[in-house]
C-alpha cells in the first residue's frame, strides 16, 4: 500500500499539471481570423475557396476574379503558367514560383507569383484586379476589399 501511494500521488500531480498546461495554452491560442470578403460594384463576390493571406497580400481563385472583371485565366501545365486576357487587348503570363512574367508579349515582372493549390490557382488580388480595369480600396476596419469597374451593355 505504501508503495501505491507515492505512484498514486504522481499520478495526481501529472494530471493537474497537464490540465494546467492545457488551461495556459487556452488562453493564449490565437483568435479565429475574420474572413475577408471582396465586393465588385458593391455586391459580394464570391470565391470557391476563402480569400488567403501572405505577408499582407491577399490571393483569390483566378478564374472567378477574371470572370467577374470580363476577362479570362488559364492555367497551363505544360509550362506551370497562368495567363490572364481580357478583351484581346490585354494579356498577362505568369509563372508559378516566379515574378517573371509576360504582358502583352513583353518580360516584366510581378509583385507576386501565382499560387497553385488543390484544384485552383490563386492570384495576388489587388494587382490582377487593377491589371484588368478595376479600382481597388480596402476597409481595414471591416475586413473587406471593394472592387469597381465600369459594366459595359
Amino acid at each position: 500500500m505504501l508503495k501505491k501511494i507515492p505512484a498514486m500521488l504522481l499520478t495526481a500531480a501529472l494530471l493537474t499539471g497537464s490540465v494546467a498546461v492545457t488551461a495556459a495554452f487556452a488562453q493564449t491560442a490565437p483568435v479565429q481570423q475574420q474572413k475577408i470578403q471582396v465586393n465588385l460594384n458593391e455586391k459580394e463576390l464570391v470565391f470557391p475557396q476563402d480569400v488567403v493571406t501572405e505577408n499582407g497580400v491577399a490571393y483569390v481563385n483566378a478564374s472567378t476574379l477574371a470572370i467577374a472583371l470580363g476577362g479570362t485565366a488559364a492555367w497551363d501545365t505544360m509550362k506551370e503558367s497562368l495567363l490572364i486576357a481580357k478583351d484581346n487587348t490585354y494579356a498577362l503570363r505568369m509563372y508559378k514560383n516566379s515574378t517573371f512574367a509576360y504582358k502583352n508579349g513583353k518580360e516584366t515582372r510581378v509583385p507576386n507569383p501565382p499560387r497553385q493549390t488543390t484544384g485552383a490557382v490563386l492570384v495576388p488580388l489587388v494587382y490582377i484586379a487593377q491589371e484588368l480595369g478595376a479600382e481597388v480600396t480596402y476597409d481595414e476596419n471591416s475586413r473587406t476589399y471593394n472592387l469597381s469597374i465600369a459594366v459595359e451593355k
